[in-house]
């Protein structure tokens, strides 16, 4: 979440990196917890998020602290990764972000792993993070280059 939300509201970093973040509070506050078996709203009103209102209460707090609402302000480079068994924070919160990076053209690539979870535990998917991640700081901070699986001009949708 904090990378995904950091780089809509400054342009300080060069490259970034985000890991199954949130994207939009909107639709997170609306889902289920695939661990908990709950509605993710206690997650907002009162504990990690700490918003102390509900989403009704309150929806100008919550729009203020979604990335989606200023997405178009990015300017930083961004990789994402998920995993597509990710029961902590649905997948599909990185679909979202990835699809408006994409229709607003922003430098972005997105990586999934389908048998992972919230953090990946087969050590290749580990190994093949950590080498995407390296190759993506390379590129954009050391000025080597481009890695060969691709930063590619985007194509609008």
């Amino acid at each position: 979440y904090e990378a995904n939300f950091i780089i809509t509201q400054t342009n300080l970093f060069a490259t970034a990196v985000s890991s199954a973040g949130v994207a939009d509070l909107t639709s997170w506050y609306l889902t289920m917890g695939w661990n908990t078996g709950t509605p993710e709203i206690w997650r907002f009103e009162n504990q990690q998020w700490r918003m102390g209102k509900s989403l009704f209460e309150d929806k100008a707090a919550y729009n203020r602290n979604s990335p989606m609402e200023h997405v178009t302000n990015i300017q930083t480079p961004l990789l994402s990764w998920t995993g597509k068994e990710d029961r902590q924070v649905h997948w599909y919160q990185s679909i979202e972000f990835y699809l408006a990076l994409r229709r607003l053209n922003k430098e972005h690539i997105m990586l999934v792993y389908p048998q992972e979870k919230h953090l990946l535990r087969n050590p290749k998917n580990q190994k093949d993070l950590s080498e995407h991640i390296k190759q993506w700081f390379d590129y954009y901070l050391q000025n080597k280059s481009i890695p060969s699986w691709g930063i590619t001009p985007l194509k609008s949708l």
